[in-house]
């Protein structure tokens, strides 16, 4: 099998799975409110947390948006145990995405970029993985599919992607997590602690927004100093 039918077949398969999220009968099934509705009836199964683990790393696979399934296992879950089982799935599903872009796609992109400003950018990537990968899970403006994918198709190696994968989501992760568990206890409990829970995920979740702009101010004020 050459490198460009590998990769052909790596970006059919991601089109025909977006596409029977959007345009067929599936994505009443697939969509926030189905998924959080199946997720919910088998939650009290000791094997519900696996099956929320499952679908969460096939759906990085074939790029079902990561955020529902956070939102999804914060509210299913709660905060703890759903900030738990978000990051082993979460890094799973970035794993499992990981390889097997590198294996359907690297090999044709990298023949693309062997020479030319991108080639030495792809090797700039190589040398500093980890801290590239850290600091971009850090921003959650960059889509987690596309560094996913993206990641695989240049040089990084495996270990600085997984190092920074784990640890520049854990804070977005549990915001996140967090902020979908505080709205469902503000749903089901009008109560004056569950709605103080509220606020603070949500001014957590407008910090998280903004971290881009607060990082590269930091950055900019340090590097004149």
């Amino acid at each position: 099998m050459t490198n460009k039918t590998k990769f052909i077949i790596l970006v059919m398969i991601v089109v025909a799975f977006a596409f029977l999220f959007r345009f067929t009968p599936l994505s009443h099934y697939l969509g926030k409110e189905g998924v959080l509705s199946f997720l919910g009836s088998i939650r009290e199964n000791w094997w519900g947390p696996v099956v929320f683990i499952a679908i969460y790393a096939i759906g990085c696979v074939v790029a079902f948006p990561g955020s529902i399934l956070t939102l999804t296992g914060g509210a299913v879950f709660g905060t703890a145990w759903g900030t738990a089982y978000n990051v082993i799935a979460s890094n799973l599903g970035a794993t499992l995405a990981f390889l097997a872009a590198r294996y359907f796609g690297r090999d044709f992109i990298q023949g693309l970029v062997r020479n030319g400003k991108l080639a030495k950018l792809d090797k700039e990537i190589e040398k500093s993985g980890f801290k590239t990968i850290f600091r971009l899970r850090l921003i959650p403006l960059v889509p987690f599919n596309g560094l996913n994918f993206g990641a695989a198709f240049s040089s990084v190696r495996y270990k600085d992607y997984f190092w920074g994968t784990l640890l520049g989501m854990l804070p977005a992760t549990f915001i996140y997590t967090y902020f979908a568990g505080a709205l469902l206890q503000g749903v089901r409990e009008a109560s004056q602690k569950a709605y103080l829970n509220i606020t603070v995920a949500a001014l957590l979740l407008i910090f998280v927004s903004f971290f881009p702009a607060i990082y590269k101010k930091i950055k900019g004020v340090n590097s004149r100093g």
